[in-house]
């Protein structure tokens, strides 16, 4: 891929990607490497490997975050150790903005991981159900019960909350 092109995906989808990461791995710096890992691979790729950018970086970013947790010892199963720094605070400080949004970042934090990297890809990076799906390697089918279940759970937590 050209380095002009990936300089350009680079600016427009920088913060998704490592809102989404910092959401698996709990650590900006952490996820900073991860991201600029997945650029990386963008630009030794070639332009007819990747058909549809977005959801091809955050699969990359999911992948070395799940490598990650096989080769660091910290990092068991794909969850994400007590002991571990937790800067998502501060990611969510330094990309949103608005309080709105952080009441209902919080109460997505509350949900069980794979409805919290649903509801982050479906919503906030605004993928289909069958990009999540190819991403999570779920079924379509799962992605929307997931999907269902976290709306359901961010209701009851939004309202208890409120």
């Amino acid at each position: 891929m050209r380095p002009d092109i990936v300089d350009r995906l680079f600016s427009e989808y920088y913060n998704e990607a490592l809102l989404y990461t910092v959401s698996l791995c709990r650590n900006r710096t952490v996820a900073e490497d991860i991201v600029s890992e997945a650029f990386f691979k963008a630009l030794a790729a070639s332009d007819e490997t990747i058909r549809s950018f977005k959801p091809w970086l955050l699969t990359v970013c999911r992948n070395e975050f799940l490598s990650l947790c096989r080769r660091d010892s910290r990092f068991t199963g794909g969850e994400v150790p007590d002991d571990l720094p937790d800067e998502r605070e501060e990611v969510l400080e330094s990309v949103i903005r608005k309080e709105e949004y952080r009441s209902l970042y919080r109460a997505i934090d509350l949900l069980p991981a794979a409805q919290k990297e649903a509801v982050t890809l479906f919503y906030f990076s605004g993928l289909s159900v069958q990009d999540v799906a190819a991403i999570t390697g779920k079924s379509e089918t799962n992605t929307k019960v997931l999907l269902y279940r976290a709306r359901e759970q961010l209701r009851k937590i939004m309202e208890d909350g409120a």
